[in-house]
């Protein structure tokens, strides 16, 4: 794949490309961020919260219904058209961190940019991937199995070619690419859990981040859940969720919050989580261990213990 946006020469010179990006990770609470970012009167996000650009995704055949993509410049940039004015204009793409590619795509159009990411234990997060998979109709064997058939040794990976439950809680690497393109001074590192557990004070650090006023995210309600978990209603919601008819109808017909509202009502029901299989946590740890290690090292002073939280 190119490391080169595609570009046009006259679109280069908008100044309408994103400043900031919230980057990840999957399951990462990059849903809530986005939410209370959305309210901020200085912040403009698109409706469309993962277009998918800079990754350039391109999902297998089959697979094209389950996720909406935008691989073309004009299309990408129409999302900013009524951004003008606003500080701090942002993308919410997930794929972003993984992608080898995205950092230097974003640095090549948007060299200043602020970047924002959610870590989350990466045990919890690949967890909370597979039940998401599930209630959507793509998966149906307990964790412990799917794991095992993981694509982690698979030689194609990515969004709508593999699940990358393990993958993509390989933190350093993804994190270690952006640190080296933008330097330390734009990337802020945040944990999940401070955005769950102390979210006035995480969105203070988002705010001087991108250096935006602070006070109206004291206005609102920063203790909602976006996106937390939901069981599937019923296999009948599981075929649902995953039919290419319904999702057509859905992206074409549907406004997004409409779209949004009908699967947390509909599809989906208030459930406890159900809690990770022993053997599949510790086959995880094992795995993630030593990552944990460089990823400590790499943050330093910034996030000296994530094993004390995670």
């Amino acid at each position: 794949m190119s490391s080169s946006v595609p570009q046009h020469a006259e679109l280069l010179n908008t100044p309408l490309w994103p400043n900031f990006f919230i980057t990840g990770t999957v399951k990462g609470g990059t849903t809530s961020l986005y939410r209370h970012l959305q309210k901020h009167p200085e912040v403009f996000l698109p409706a469309y919260k993962e277009p998918h650009y800079f990754a350039q995704i391109t999902p297998k055949p089959e697979r094209k219904h389950l996720i909406e993509h935008l691989n073309d410049t004009k299309a990408y940039l129409h999302l900013y058209e009524n951004a003008a004015g606003f500080t701090a204009i942002g993308d919410a793409s997930t794929s972003n961190l993984w992608y080898p590619q995205a950092p230097e795509r974003i640095h090549a159009v948007t060299p200043d940019a602020r970047i924002i990411m959610l870590l989350r234990d990466p045990i919890s997060r690949a967890h909370s991937h597979y039940l998401m998979d599930f209630r959507e109709g793509l998966v149906d064997q307990p964790f412990s199995v799917e794991l095992l058939q993981d694509d982690f040794a698979q030689p194609q990976k990515g969004w709508g070619v593999s699940h990358m439950y393990v993958d993509l809680g390989l933190y350093h690497d993804q994190v270690q690419r952006y640190l080296q393109t933008f330097g330390h001074s734009q990337v802020l590192v945040l944990q999940f859990e401070d955005l769950v557990n102390a979210p006035e004070k995480t969105l203070e650090r988002v705010a001087a981040h991108l250096r935006i006023d602070p006070q109206p995210f004291r206005e609102i309600d920063v203790d909602e859940v976006h996106n937390g978990f939901k069981a599937p209603r019923g296999n009948w919601s599981r075929r649902c969720a995953s039919s290419p008819l319904a999702r057509w109808i859905g992206y074409h017909f549907m406004p997004r919050k409409l779209q949004w509202w009908l699967y947390q009502n509909l599809i989906l029901k208030s459930a406890k989580k159900p809690q990770i299989d022993p053997a599949a946590r510790a086959y995880l740890e094992a795995i993630y261990s030593p990552d944990i290690d460089k990823l400590e090292n790499l943050l330093g002073e910034k996030m000296p213990s994530l094993r004390s939280s995670w």
